[in-house]
């Protein structure tokens, strides 16, 4: 009995250290492929915040690169990118931070105009590699 009553901290330690390492869901490949036609680079996500329902990936893979806006800036250090698809809206934000080599990249999603926004994806950009001939 005593030694069941030391073990069982440690067993209650394991349990919760395991539930704080829980791996996310891995970001979607539409996700991937949408922020690195928008930026140009390549994209390596190290977050992926929310699943995306069958919606969000078929309206994300459907709209081409040229439905999003325009890259602009705001800021010295940040620039954002909108996508508006009937009352669902996308934004792409990249921020280079003061520390950091590479730019981040998060793309949030707007269920509709009054609500907040969801992140889905978060990683670095970073230059594609040239492929040699």
């Amino acid at each position: 009995m005593k030694k069941l009553l030391k073990i069982l901290p440690l067993l209650l330690l394991g349990v919760s250290a395991l539930a704080q390492t829980k791996v996310a869901a891995p970001t979607p490949p539409t996700v991937i492929s949408t922020i690195e036609g928008v930026t140009g680079k390549r994209f390596l996500p190290d977050t992926a915040f929310v699943a995306l329902s069958e919606e969000d990936e078929t309206l994300l893979a459907k709209e081409p690169v040229a439905n999003w806006s325009l890259l602009q800036e705001s800021g010295k250090d940040m620039a954002y990118s909108n996508l508006v698809i009937g009352t669902r809206s996308y934004q792409l934000i990249i921020m280079r931070l003061p520390k950091s080599s590479f730019p981040t990249a998060t793309l949030l999603r707007f269920t509709d105009p009054q609500s907040k926004p969801e992140p889905i994806a978060r990683g670095t950009l970073k230059p594609k590699e040239e492929k040699p001939k």
